[in-house]
């Protein structure tokens, strides 16, 4: 397989990572998203209109932590040269593991409320720091965490396919790879709504390892940053 094929599929694993992470902030942290925060922003106009105050403080969270994460990974990968794999990616998704080692070594704990919102803080950082560097890649617009811009290029891709004969025609990667992008986030979201009786925090693990195996493979893999997209 080509560098390029890869890191296609690193950028869809990261999906999955981001499924499992929504799923464990929504069915064990107070019914809040920490990696969508389209959905998190309608949760939050919901608990205001009916007076949710604790959803309200949590989604509120989940939002500051998510935007602490976007800031900090801009502030790493933002001024980089757009190379095929910046070095700064790797540091983000580094961070993003360790901040996840963190959760899943406090919630080994049991809980309390004052450690939920620290846990859905760590949580949604996580995502924000992601997110920036998945869109760094620059790959078919995908972040790995915003579905809804990815489902509307995919179907304006599909459009464009029936409309013109030239698209039909042509092997439409991007449009594989968003529409990939929405299955292995719904796949991520079933592995922890699976595991979430049983194994409610514990799943986190696999996430963690995940960023390891990426970490270690990019580190082997793509050694030249100079190399471009």
């Amino acid at each position: 397989m080509t560098n390029s094929t890869y890191r296609n599929i690193i950028l869809l694993v990261l999906c999955v990572t981001a499924g499992i992470v929504d799923v464990i902030g929504y069915l064990s942290l107070g019914h809040i998203f920490t990696a969508n925060m389209t959905g998190n922003i309608v949760l939050l106009g919901l608990a205001i209109g009916n007076s949710l105050e604790t959803t309200v403080f949590h989604s509120l969270t989940a939002l500051g932590g998510f935007i602490i994460g976007v800031v900090g990974a801009a502030i790493l990968v933002g001024n980089k040269e757009k190379t095929f794999w910046p070095k700064a990616v790797t540091i983000a998704l580094g961070i993003e593991g360790l901040i996840l080692l963190v959760f899943a070594l406090l919630s080994s704990f049991s809980p309390s409320l004052h450690v939920t919102y620290l846990f859905i803080f760590l949580l949604s950082s996580a995502m924000g720091l992601q997110t920036t560097a998945a869109r760094k890649l620059g790959v078919a617009g995908i972040s790995t965490t915003v579905l809804t811009g990815t489902l509307a290029n995919f179907f304006e891709d599909v459009t464009a396919r029936f409309r013109s004969s030239r698209y039909r025609k042509t092997f439409n990667t991007d449009a594989i790879l968003r529409a990939l992008s929405l299955v292995l986030y719904c796949f991520g979201a079933v592995i922890a709504a699976l595991a979430e009786p049983a194994y409610k925090f514990e799943i986190i693990w696999l996430p963690i390892v995940i960023l390891l195996a990426i970490i270690i493979f990019v580190s082997t893999k793509f050694r030249s940053d100079s190399e471009k997209k």
